[in-house]
C-alpha cells in the first residue's frame, strides 16, 4: 500500500470507525486485547496525521496575514530590488537567470518598483512560482526540501499557539485539582514533589509557546528557504 493510499483512504476510514472501537474498549474488560487491535490497525498513527492536518490547516489560514505583517511573501521580498537581505550583485544573477528560464516582458528595476511594486511582485511571484514547480524532486534538492519542511513546522506550530497555550493552562488548573484535592488525600507524601515537578514542566512548556513560537521564529526559515529557492535557480 502506498502512502497516498494508507493516508488518504485508509486512516480516514479507521477515524471514522474509531468510535465504534472505543465503546468496545469502555464496555469489556479485555483492555490488553483492545490495545493491541487498535495498535496493529494504526490509529495512533490515523490520528497522528489527522492532527498533523489540523496543525497545517491553522498554519495555512493565517499564512497570508503573516507574510502581509512582513511585507510579503519571503520569496518576492528578497527579489526585489529595493530589499537589502541579496546582495545586489547576487540579487543581479538571479534576476538573469530567472530571465532566461521563465521570461516575461519587462524585468523589474528600481523605477518599476517604485512606481508599481505591485506589477514587479506579480514578476517575482511568477518566478517564485516556476522555481517551486522545478525544484520538487526531494532529493536532487535535498537541502531546498528540508528548509521547506523546517519552515512549515514551525508555520504550523505557531498556527497552533493559541491552542497549545490555552492546553497548557487547562493543564495547569487540571494539575492543581488533582494533586490538591485528590492526592493530598489519597498520598500526602507524594504530593509536595510531584505537584512541584509537574508545575515546573508545565511553567516551561507555557514559556517555549510564548517566547519561542512567534513570527520571528517563523521568519528566520521562511528566509533560509527562500535564499535556497533563489540559489537552485542556479542549477536549473
Amino acid at each position: 500500500m502506498d502512502r497516498y493510499t494508507l493516508r488518504a483512504r485508509y486512516y480516514p476510514v479507521v477515524i471514522l470507525f474509531f468510535p465504534i472501537f472505543i465503546l468496545g474498549i469502555f464496555y469489556s474488560f479485555q483492555f490488553e486485547s483492545y490495545i493491541h487491535a487498535l495498535t496493529s490497525l494504526g490509529t495512533v498513527s490515523a490520528f497522528t496525521y489527522l492532527f498533523s492536518q489540523l496543525g497545517r490547516d491553522q498554519g495555512k489560514k493565517k499564512e497570508k496575514k503573516l507574510w502581509e505583517s512582513w511585507g510579503g511573501t519571503p520569496s518576492v521580498q528578497i527579489l526585489r530590488i529595493n530589499n537589502s537581505h541579496l546582495d545586489p550583485h547576487t540579487k543581479q544573477r538571479y534576476h538573469a537567470k530567472l530571465q532566461a528560464l521563465c521570461p516575461v516582458e519587462t524585468v523589474p528595476n528600481a523605477a518599476m518598483e517604485n512606481a508599481d511594486l505591485l506589477g514587479a511582485d506579480q514578476i517575482y511571484s511568477a518566478w517564485t512560482r516556476f522555481l517551486i514547480a522545478q525544484t520538487r524532486d526531494t532529493g536532487k534538492f535535498a537541502l531546498l526540501f528540508k528548509d521547506n519542511t523546517s519552515y512549515g513546522f514551525r508555520r504550523n506550530l505557531w498556527g497552533l499557539k493559541p491552542h497549545g497555550i490555552c492546553l497548557v493552562v487547562m493543564l495547569f488548573l487540571g494539575n492543581y485539582v488533582y494533586w490538591a484535592i485528590i492526592l493530598k488525600d489519597v498520598n500526602p507524601v507524594a504530593y509536595p514533589t510531584s505537584f512541584l515537578y509537574s508545575t515546573i514542566a508545565l511553567f516551561f512548556y507555557l514559556i517555549f509557546w510564548i517566547v519561542i513560537v512567534n513570527k520571528n521564529w517563523v521568519k528566520l526559515i521562511a528566509l533560509a528557504y527562500a535564499e535556497r529557492l533563489c540559489e537552485c535557480s542556479e542549477s536549473l
